[in-house]
């Protein structure tokens, strides 16, 4: 088994309850759920936020690029860590990688909170995600960052950090081609990802520059969709309140009482 590929992860926090895991979108890397997790780590609960294949310190994980990939491989990690089953929370692709796992493996996902998900539509903003992915430099990237919230909104100190390596561009162009090539994206089963009975809080800008918002509508019962006005794609940037209420209305459905 110490052979086997490894995803990195930033873990903080302990107890007995089922922990979260925080899963980034495309282009991101861990940092980017660090003021929730710290959050829901202060409360007793341990949380886990993965770099996902091809990103951050899990780039050259085999295979990466496939959504399909990232499920397996956060799967796969859990059970190595001894996590028969968490809380998912998932932003944009990573909401796309959630959603797999819940099919993949349900009794492993206690509950899904899912944030501007990637693959509930096949339209998806490439152009946005195709700056950030270029952007050289640190100007640059801030840009680009704007350019995926909603106008008006203000960039938290450190938010750079929840950013995928610049060094690791070719890493990022492949999983770009792999998923975007065509100026849209897969399509996930949603009757199917309902049918497997999991909580899901599903929390959407109404400004979203990426994944449309109007993907969050006529979508089954099983998906309690949220939202925001006046907020775009970086959800836990923009509405950090409201996100850590999804996460929690995820958590009290699945764990009663």
């Amino acid at each position: 088994m110490n052979d086997q590929p490894r995803l990195h992860a930033i873990e903080r926090g302990g107890g007995d309850r089922p922990p979260l895991v925080f899963l980034h979108g495309f282009d991101g890397r861990a940092e980017v759920f660090d003021p929730l997790a710290e959050a829901f780590a202060a409360e007793g609960r341990r949380c886990l936020a993965f770099d996902l294949p091809g990103h951050g310190r899990s780039r050259d994980y085999p295979g990466f690029g496939p959504p399909k990939v990232a499920a397996r491989a956060v799967i796969a990690e859990m059970r190595r860590r001894g996590i028969d089953a968490a809380h998912v929370v998932g932003h944009s692709m990573g909401g796309a990688v959630a959603c797999l796992m819940a099919l993949f493996e349900p009794a492993r996902v206690s509950s899904l909170t899912l944030l501007a998900p990637g693959g509930f539509g096949p339209q998806i903003g490439v152009e946005p995600i195709r700056r950030m992915m270029e952007a050289e430099t640190e100007e640059d990237r801030v840009a680009a960052l704007r350019g995926m919230m909603a106008e008006g909104s203000t960039l938290p100190g450190g938010a750079l950090q929840g950013l995928n390596d610049c060094d690791a561009r070719d890493q990022v162009r492949h999983v770009f081609h792999l998923l975007f090539s065509s100026g849209r994206q897969g399509v996930l089963p949603l009757d199917a990802v309902a049918e497997t009975k999991i909580p899901i809080e599903l929390l959407w800008g109404e400004a979203d520059p990426v994944t449309p918002v109007a993907q969050s509508e006529n979508l089954p019962a099983a998906f309690a969709v949220r939202r925001l006005a006046g907020v775009g794609h970086m959800l836990a940037f923009e509405a950090p309140g409201e996100t850590r209420a999804a996460v929690a209305r995820a958590i009290s459905r699945a764990e009663p009482g």
